[in-house]
């Protein structure tokens, strides 16, 4: 590290503490969720979902506290993503257990249904825009 970092008391240790663990999210669910938060809050149900047991048919149990800090995302930010996510049929959610706790599936189907419209779509488009750039170069 550079004596100027130093100087201003940021060690190797503390950029380490501070940089802990990146948030990523697929790029792709973006334009199918309406937002990147929705995007991140199915990102992470997916990634949830596949390391789960196959026994559990997808049903898994997370807290507010835990969505926050796997997503950084808000009680209200998580509150409306979800219900983003609910609407478009990308989440199921049931209250179950006493006392009553919130579950979580991913609807698979769906999620992959819209994945394949969305790519048929930007097909379509990039397919159009080569067309009208060949029209201009002729």
């Amino acid at each position: 590290m550079n004596t100027k970092g130093q100087s201003l008391g940021i060690t190797p240790q503390l950029l380490l503490d501070v940089f802990d663990m990146p948030i990523s999210f697929h790029r792709c669910l973006v334009p199918l969720t309406g937002g990147v938060t929705a995007a991140l809050m199915l990102s992470q149900a997916i990634c949830t979902a596949q390391e789960l047991d196959p026994q559990a048919g997808g049903w898994f149990l997370k807290s507010q506290e835990e969505w926050t800090e796997e997503t950084g995302l808000t009680r209200w930010e998580q509150e409306t993503a979800r219900r983003a996510l609910r609407e478009a049929g990308f989440l199921m959610e049931r209250r179950a257990g006493m006392p009553a706790r919130l579950w979580y599936r991913v609807c698979s189907r769906e999620v992959w249904e819209a994945l394949k419209a969305q790519a048929v779509r930007n097909a379509a488009l990039s397919a159009s825009q080569r067309a009208s750039g060949a029209d201009h170069d002729a």
